[in-house]
């Protein structure tokens, strides 16, 4: 398989990288400040209402973005930019519109799990024959209960598909609660099939060293 432009930025710490992370996340994704400008008092106020306090560094174990969202931080949208977030962009100074952005913590609970999760977004992104043949599967299976799940988890609508490819995928125990394992069985099959078709190994059976081989591997 050819080298995908995924960059993995790798922290220590979880709070770390969930403040590193945050703004770009939730700029790319968030039901209530996707494609907005926002502080970081902003999010905080508008997260510990919705959420009765704010948990964000305890609530999320990795995260990814296209770097296309890097673009209004770069050119001063967002000023003025945390440390960590002028870190991250000079981290993935390099990345593209075609580039994809994975971040993770490897002391954090579900690390595999989470690698694995945040790869297959990567992959989603940066290869379009893929990305479609997953959205043809999705549409001949019915996902509605998943699409429901993921609203209430947070997720702009604009990444159900990604984000069901990726938990049917990876880790179907997480959105048990909307959608049984057992009734995303055959669905996950079939996307285990296409990821092994359009990159030539099993995600499910790869090693975490074997995927991080594959991307653009940073530290902080």
């Amino acid at each position: 398989m050819k080298r995908p432009e995924i960059y993995l930025v790798e922290s220590k710490s979880r709070q770390d990288l969930a403040q590193m992370f945050m703004r770009f996340q939730e700029y790319y994704e968030s039901p209530e400040f996707k494609g907005k400008t926002f502080s970081v008092d902003e999010f905080v106020h508008w997260y510990t209402q919705k959420y009765k306090a704010f948990t964000y560094t305890r609530d999320w174990y990795g995260f990814n973005m296209p770097a296309s969202v890097l673009e209004p931080f770069r050119n001063g949208q967002f000023d003025p930019l945390t440390s960590k977030e002028t870190n991250l962009l000079k981290l993935c100074e390099k990345a593209d519109a075609n580039s994809y952005i994975i971040g993770v913590t490897p002391n954090a609970e579900y690390f595999k799990e989470t690698v694995k999760h945040e790869f297959v977004h990567g992959a989603f992104h940066v290869n379009y024959f893929y990305r479609d043949e997953v959205k043809a599967c999705l549409a001949d299976n019915s996902v509605k209960e998943v699409s429901f799940g993921l609203k209430k988890m947070g997720y702009h609508q604009d990444v159900f598909a990604d984000e069901t490819n990726a938990y049917v995928l990876i880790e179907p125990e997480t959105i048990q609660e909307f959608v049984s394992v057992s009734n995303t069985k055959h669905l996950r099959e079939d996307l285990s099939k296409v990821f092994q078709k359009h990159f030539g190994f099993s995600i499910l059976d790869a090693k975490i060293h074997e995927l991080i081989s594959r991307v653009e591997h940073v530290t902080i």
